[in-house]
């Protein structure tokens, strides 16, 4: 009898599987271009750069039951939860990151004849996990402001297992537009509306409105606002039902004792946490203004703790991306027409972006 082959056994739909593209290594970056680890600027992940928060810190060094299993429902984290989003617990599950969350739904809600509507450009992750459960994905080209061709979509969404939109959207920075919500709860798919940058927009969640409207579900996140993007915490909120199903479904011990330590002490931390997105989005708009200044830069209005820049001067956003990596400042690029000419870059300290704009000025010089 021939031997068990992991390869050709594979779904066939997981075969020629692509990778999701992920981060490079901080320490092999820095090897690679000659910087030591602690010099380098990599602001391509749109991590928080003050990190996690003075009580997240010191929950961190403390006893928080390394040698347990963490609570496999997590009662305290819910609660505490409940009390920041206004959500009650029960229509709250939290996962490792939003990342776990989003494969939970498609693998609850979706499969492998159903399609799954986005527009991108988008957070990568939705089409990974669609391929990874053999739906059909269905893009819908956002207009070139960014903004979510609205006719397109909806009438894409009418017959869809599922819409997943992010808002604000990553990587163009930008909100879904206003009644567009409410539009695509009406053409029956389940709405999953990734809130991941929220904290940095002048805008309202949609997590209490989840609680009571059965089509949907809204994603947040530790990552970005609360500085602790490696310790996996991200949360779900939809009605009570969903929920409890995403709860009985996901992996008993998700989220790790020591992750459950420092997302409950960074909400016990609120004050130290909005000060520095507050300051996030003042840098945010400084470093946009040195670069329309630079003329050879075109930032896009962002809503979140990026801005994604196109570059105006013929080269494309890889090109100025090994330039700034030449200064130690590592950014994001990505392929594709409608991006190759432009790059996204995290915000950093003030002495940091102080750095960047130095670096933006002698590159430009350096191309004239």
């Amino acid at each position: 009898m021939a031997r068990f082959d992991p390869i050709s056994s594979l779904k066939p739909h997981i075969q020629n599987l692509p990778p999701y593209e992920a981060l490079e290594d901080l320490e092999d970056l820095a090897a690679t271009y000659g910087f030591e680890p602690e010099d380098v600027l990599k602001l391509d992940g749109n991590e928080n750069p003050f990190g996690p928060s003075p009580k997240a810190l010191e929950a961190l060094q403390s006893d928080y039951g390394a040698d347990r299993y963490a609570d496999a429902a997590q009662f305290r984290l819910r609660s505490a939860i409940s009390g920041f989003v206004g959500v009650p617990a029960e229509n709250i599950v939290a996962g490792a990151g939003s990342d776990e969350l989003i494969d939970l739904i498609f693998r609850l809600w979706v499969g492998s004849d159903d399609r799954v509507v986005t527009a991108g450009p988008t957070f990568g992750m939705y089409a990974f996990d669609s391929g990874l459960n053999g739906s059909t994905l269905v893009d819908i080209p956002r207009l070139d402001d960014w903004s979510v061709d609205a006719d397109a979509l909806i009438e894409a969404a009418r017959g869809a297992k599922a819409v997943f939109l992010a808002s604000p959207n990553n990587p163009t920075g930008n909100l879904l537009q206003s009644g567009l919500l409410d539009a695509l709860l009406e053409t029956g798919a389940l709405i999953v509306l990734d809130e991941a940058y929220i904290e940095f927009a002048e805008a309202e969640s949609a997590a209490v409105r989840s609680a009571s409207e059965p089509a949907l579900i809204v994603l947040r996140t530790f990552s970005k606002w609360g500085g602790i993007a490696g310790m996996r915490v991200g949360y779900a909120t939809g009605v009570a039902e969903a929920v409890d199903v995403m709860l009985r479904a996901k992996q008993p011990y998700n989220i790790s004792a020591a992750s459950q330590a420092a997302a409950l002490a960074s909400l016990d931390d609120l004050e130290v946490l909005d000060e520095r997105a507050g300051v996030l989005v003042a840098e945010r708009d400084r470093l946009a203004d040195a670069m329309r200044r630079a003329e050879w830069l075109q930032p896009y209005p962002s809503d979140t703790n990026f801005l994604l820049v196109r570059v105006r001067d013929g080269r494309s956003g890889h090109e100025v991306s090994e330039a700034l990596r030449q200064h130690g400042i590592f950014v994001r690029t990505y392929g594709g027409a409608r991006l190759e000419d432009c790059f996204r870059i995290s915000l950093g300290t003030p002495p940091q972006n102080d750095r960047i704009i130095a670096a933006i000025a002698e590159i430009g010089s350096a191309s004239a």
